[in-house]
């Protein structure tokens, strides 16, 4: 049974408390879902804890004091595209906005178990989200399914993506002259070339399962079937290097990732 990862962002005790419990009696009605509830208190408590955990469904607040649930949206929609992002609030103000992060729903508060029940079931009904990452290149800006990123390659001034093998995928243009024709040759040597650095990359990978193992290597976890001393072996049975300095780093993210997949 897999299991549906909640969290719900709320400043305010008494509407988290009923969101919660809203949750909860949708969970009693659908006997094969397994859901586990996270609720924070501030966006910025959320944000620390989403760099490393992944959400089926976020409740976020817009009005909170600090960081506010619209600009949480903004951060959480940097990295992930998927995860489906519902707005509770008690004006309308910022409708618009929430139509560009692509939140589906805007509930008014107090919130009713039916409207909350809505989004759950529209989780329930949907097939889970491929998270889409966006990456520029030569041509112009391309979307592409993070788990067909194997692992990523500084080569001189550019940095190559290295896709895994064997799958038949598009990628897809978001802008500029770049064709799915274009993207699909790229691919059938199972790399991209980016125009993005690769300290930078780095850097806006950081919240996603990636670990950097060596100054010029950057692996998607996921794809990782044993770490040795002085390399690491691919569920492909490819090779990349591991540094000396990085080894203990990347064994810990390692175990770490595949512990909570498990639970």
């Amino acid at each position: 049974m897999e299991r549906i990862r909640i969290a719900i962002v709320e400043d305010e005790t008494p509407h988290a408390q009923l969101l919660e419990q809203h949750i909860e009696n949708w969970h009693r009605h659908r006997d094969q879902v397994d859901i586990l509830v996270r609720r924070f208190g501030h966006a910025s408590e959320f944000l620390f804890d989403w760099a490393e955990e992944r959400y089926d469904m976020i409740f976020l607040d817009i009005q909170m004091p600090g960081i506010n649930g619209m600009e949480t949206a903004r951060r959480i929609r940097e990295t992930d595209s998927g995860v489906k992002l519902v707005f509770t609030t008690g004006i309308t103000d910022y409708l618009q906005e929430g139509y560009e992060v692509e939140a589906i729903r805007y509930l008014l508060k107090p919130i009713t178990q039916e409207k909350v029940w809505e989004c759950l079931d529209k989780l329930l009904q949907e097939p889970a989200p491929t998270l889409q990452l966006l990456f520029q290149t030569q041509e112009g800006v391309v979307k592409l399914p993070e788990q067909d990123i194997e692992y990523f390659e500084a080569r001189g001034h550019y940095t190559i993506c290295h896709l895994v093998s064997g799958r038949k995928r598009f990628g897809q243009s978001v802008a500029g002259d770049f064709g799915r024709q274009n993207i699909e040759e790229r691919e059938q040597g199972q790399e991209i070339q980016l125009r993005e650095s690769f300290n930078a990359l780095c850097d806006k990978l950081s919240r996603r399962p990636f670990i950097r193992c060596h100054r010029s290597y950057l692996c998607h976890i996921r794809h990782i079937h044993r770490v040795e001393r002085t390399e690491i072996i691919l569920e492909s049975d490819g090779r990349i290097p591991v540094s000396r300095r990085l080894y203990e780093q990347v064994v810990k993210a390692f175990i770490a990732y595949f512990r909570k997949e498990e639970s």
